[in-house]
C-alpha cells in the first residue's frame, strides 16, 4: 500500500487489489442511498464474496434503527445525501466505532484525471479498493 498527500489530497494506492476482496467474506454491509447507488450487479458481487447487504435504507431514521437492531460492520454512504441529514449518522458509526465511507455509483468524467474517492460498482478493482479501505487498514477506516 502507498500512501501519497498531492495538491493537499491524501491519496492510498492498494498495489494488490486482487487479495483485497476476501475482505468481505462474513461483513455485514449497510447501504445509505439517498438516490441509487447500489446496482444489482455490485450487489450480486459483494453477496458472491460473501458479504450480506442490509439495505439499502434512504433515511437517517431508517440507518440509526438498523444500527440499534443489527451487528452492522461497515457503512457505504451516497455521496449526494445532504449534510443535516448524514451528520448525525456519521456521528452514531463514530460512537460504534463502525468503518465507513463515501462512493459514487459511477466513476465521474474528469477528462482523464484519475478519480481518488470510492465507487460502488461491481468492477474487480472497485470492490477491492472499498474492502481494503473498511476492513483492511483501521488508522484509514474514514
Amino acid at each position: 500500500m502507498q500512501i501519497a498527500i498531492n495538491h493537499g489530497q491524501l491519496s492510498v494506492m492498494v498495489q494488490s487489489k486482487r487479495c483485497s476482496p476476501h475482505l468481505y467474506r462474513g461483513k455485514k454491509l449497510l447501504i445509505f442511498e439517498e438516490s441509487f447507488l447500489l446496482s444489482e450487479e455490485a450487489k450480486t458481487k459483494l453477496m458472491a464474496l460473501g458479504a450480506s447487504i442490509l439495505g439499502p435504507v434512504d433515511s437517517a431514521k431508517s440507518i440509526l434503527a438498523y444500527l440499534a437492531s443489527e451487528t452492522v460492520d461497515a457503512v457505504i454512504l451516497d455521496v449526494t445525501i445532504e449534510p443535516e441529514i448524514v451528520l448525525p449518522v456519521i456521528s452514531a458509526l463514530e460512537t460504534h466505532h463502525i468503518p465507513f465511507i463515501f462512493a459514487l455509483s459511477s466513476h465521474p468524467g474528469l477528462n482523464g484525471q484519475r478519480f481518488a474517492g470510492f465507487v460502488l460498482s461491481a468492477a474487480d478493482d472497485d470492490l477491492a479498493t472499498i474492502a481494503t479501505a473498511l476492513f483492511g487498514q483501521p488508522s484509514l477506516m474514514h
